[in-house]
């Protein structure tokens, strides 16, 4: 099936006069609704408070003799004595955007040669429209006829005549392009004229319908920005993860940025990304701290093994089943050593809090091995461990550490090595946040500021990946002229994930330049939207993301089962892959590929295991 453009562009081969109609066609508007313009212009401080009230009131008054009316007339009422229209036009021109499908093809028709107008139902003037036109791309239009100069309107097809007669043209000679059946195509039916009805433009993919003119620009600039998406990592980046990561930003700033004697400290490589963001949005320079739960781990079996060291231990390992040997090896120990005995297949069970007397045990035997010749590898890594922290966290004031968070643990384990108390703000958390770290320490931006959901953390393997640096994660140190620097376990970047983070980035820039740059972006939509994607992923999301892998004391795929005819055969492979999927509604839903409720499911799942 061809796509409408083509399908325009033959339409057009056989009239030697197109026509298109200007608003939600040739050109977008940054908000959902024309009057949301007026709203915005008084939050953005281009107008005072109570214009939109007034500017509505004026139109509906100048409208009530019938007929088109004028901006100046508008004006002219009562309610805006005193005011100027200029103002309005000037954020017409700011938030008007040209629809890059059309630009191309109104472009290549006057390259064929054909006659190329544009005729719109408006209050703003012939000269006003031009000006919109020319600054979105479209300077080589031949001529713009507005009903505001006629007195007449598309919708009665009484502007369409008025433009036949003075053109001398016939109805068959011209075809005329709009966004609206019924103003449009029936309009211009009414003068003899054939349309052609082009579609709106796709909807933003989970991000909500807004409710007010605030998030109405949001939805707008997206939608506008994805014109020409040519792949869903695209879309997902500019229109989720950039938006979302953009709000962090900002919040990281107006709570901790503007003071001189905070440092942010952005910790690798979850916060890769958003400190791009913040660095674009506000061209500061923010450290970055390259460490690993494992990184840190040789430091960690230094310290006393009282009741916090051990908690720590715990903490920093990966909360699975481990042998006694994965731990070792997680640990920094030279396993071709010898371990004095050491069962290394022996397991550990690390995901029951509190931990078992037998897991204490074990943790213990090992931090006391650390100490010994089998842990000289161990406490040479420690020392490097520490040099790196003096190096990076303990110049002038404490940092503010930057994390995606969930109880604190980074933030615990650096305060500890460095002996000193300091600020952590993060993404998102858990309920284990402030039983381990006062309120005044410690701060989550999603959700505000209490626990997330379960599908946050359903998710959140995900956004991980996502947003992280497109490395292998720090497994060490070393030294180079003078200067402790990691060592990063090899690992090929993902392009997928690049491209997810350029159009966020892109998303943050193009923001940062826009007309709401000033506006507080709202955080309950882009939640929504992201949580949407996680809890209902289209087959689109999960044919981008699905086989992307994430790292949890191993690498499992995020949602890529194999073909269902050996499901079928196999049920226990099917079973193992569930288990191992880190996405498992949208595993499931790409499995089964039917209309269930796959969320539905999963939470009974998560329900009737207890978790």
């Amino acid at each position: 099936m061809q796509h409408w453009e083509q399908k325009l562009i033959k339409a057009a081969g056989s009239y030697g006069v197109v026509a298109f109609d200007v608003f939600d066609t040739l050109l977008f508007r940054d908000t959902a609704t024309p009057s949301d313009l007026f709203v915005l212009m008084e939050e953005t401080g281009l107008a005072v408070q109570g214009f939109a009230a007034k500017r509505q009131a004026a139109e509906a008054m100048a409208r009530q003799s019938g007929g088109e009316v004028t901006l100046e007339q508008i004006y002219a009422q009562p309610p805006l004595a005193g005011a100027d229209p200029a103002a309005e036009f000037e954020a017409e021109l700011k938030v008007c955007v040209p629809n890059r499908k059309l630009l191309t093809i109104a472009r290549s028709l006057k390259a064929q040669g054909k006659t190329v107008y544009a005729i719109s139902d408006m209050y703003l003037s012939g000269h006003q429209i031009s000006a919109l036109l020319k600054r979105c791309g479209f300077d080589f239009l031949d001529g713009v006829y507005v009903s505001s100069e006629y007195g007449v309107q598309k919708r009665s097809g009484k502007l369409f005549r008025v433009f036949l007669q003075e053109k001398s043209l016939s109805p068959s000679q011209i075809l005329f392009v709009g966004n609206d059946r019924r103003v449009d195509i029936l309009g211009a039916a009414l003068a003899g004229i054939r349309g052609f009805l082009v579609p709106p433009p796709a909807m933003p993919l989970h991000v909500p319908r807004p409710t007010d003119a605030r998030q109405g620009a949001l939805y707008a600039f997206v939608r506008n920005r994805l014109q020409d998406a040519d792949n869903q990592l695209d879309a997902l980046g500019f229109g989720v993860i950039g938006p979302l990561l953009t709000a962090f930003a900002v919040w990281l700033h107006e709570t901790y940025g503007k003071a001189d004697a905070n440092r942010l400290v952005f910790l690798a490589r979850d916060m890769f990304l958003v400190r791009r963001i913040y660095q674009e949005l506000y061209g500061r320079q923010a450290d970055y701290l390259k460490v690993s739960r494992r990184s840190l781990c040789p430091a960690l079996l230094q310290l006393p093994m009282n009741r916090e060291g051990l908690s720590l231990l715990a903490d920093a390992l990966p909360r699975q089943v481990l042998s006694v040997g994965q731990v070792l090896a997680y640990c920094g120990f030279d396993t071709s050593a010898a371990l004095h005995g050491a069962d290394v297949r022996q397991t550990v069970d690390l995901r029951t809090r509190p931990l078992l007397p037998a897991v204490q045990d074990q943790l213990l035997g090992i931090a006391a091995l650390s100490k010994t010749t089998a842990g000289i590898s161990v406490r040479e890594q420690a020392e490097r461990i520490r040099a790196y922290l003096r190096q990076n966290c303990l110049r002038e004031n404490p940092p503010v550490l930057v994390d995606i968070g969930s109880g604190g643990t980074t933030q615990r384990i650096l305060e500890r090595l460095c002996m000193t108390d300091m600020q952590g703000a993060c993404l998102a958390c858990d309920s284990r946040l402030h039983q381990t770290l006062p309120s005044e320490r410690a701060r989550a931006f999603l959700f505000a500021g209490n626990p997330a959901p379960l599908w946050y953390w359903v998710g959140q393997p995900m956004l991980e990946r996502l947003i992280s640096e497109p490395c292998g994660a720090t497994i060490g140190y070393r030294e180079q002229q003078g200067k402790m620097e990691p060592l990063l376990e090899q690992t090929k970047p993902d392009e997928r994930i690049g491209r997810v983070q350029d159009a966020a980035l892109r998303f943050a820039r193009e923001w940062r330049s826009s007309p709401w740059e000033k506006l507080s972006l709202p955080v309950d939509l882009l939640t929504d939207a992201y949580l949407d994607l996680v809890r209902n992923p289209k087959r689109e999301d999960i044919r981008a993301l699905g086989s992307i892998t994430v790292e949890d004391g191993a690498t499992w795929a995020l949602a890529a089962p194999k073909n269902f005819g050996l499901y079928l055969r196999h049920p226990k492979t099917f079973a193992a892959d569930l288990r191992q999927s880190r996405w498992k509604n949208a595993f499931l839903k790409e499995t089964f590929r039917l209309p269930l409720p796959y969320a539905r499911l999963y939470e009974m799942m998560k329900s009737k295991h207890g978790r």
